[in-house]
C-alpha cells in the first residue's frame, strides 16, 4: 500500500512510500506517469517528506543515490 503525502513544492504534486516494498513513488504536476524509484527506506523517505526545500532534496539526494524503476 502506498502512503501518499502532498507537498510544498514547484514540480512535485505528492511523494509516497511502500513500506513493503521500499519504493519511493514521485508525482510530478506536469508529467502523466510517476517515478519510482527502489531500495528507498522508511527512514530515507522519511527524511525526503520532511525536507526544507523538496525540488532540491530530489535534485541532490534522491536522483543520484537511488535507481528509477524500469
Amino acid at each position: 500500500m502506498i502512503n501518499w503525502f502532498v507537498v510544498s513544492s514547484d514540480t512535485i504534486k505528492k511523494i509516497g512510500h511502500d513500506a513493503t516494498n521500499d519504493l519511493l513513488y514521485i508525482d510530478f504536476f506536469h508529467r502523466n506517469e510517476y517515478e519510482v524509484y527502489m531500495s528507498v527506506s522508511l527512514y530515507a523517505f522519511s527524511h525526503f517528506s520532511l525536507a526544507a526545500a523538496i525540488d532540491d532534496y530530489y535534485q541532490k539526494v534522491i536522483k543520484t543515490s537511488y535507481s528509477i524503476m524500469g
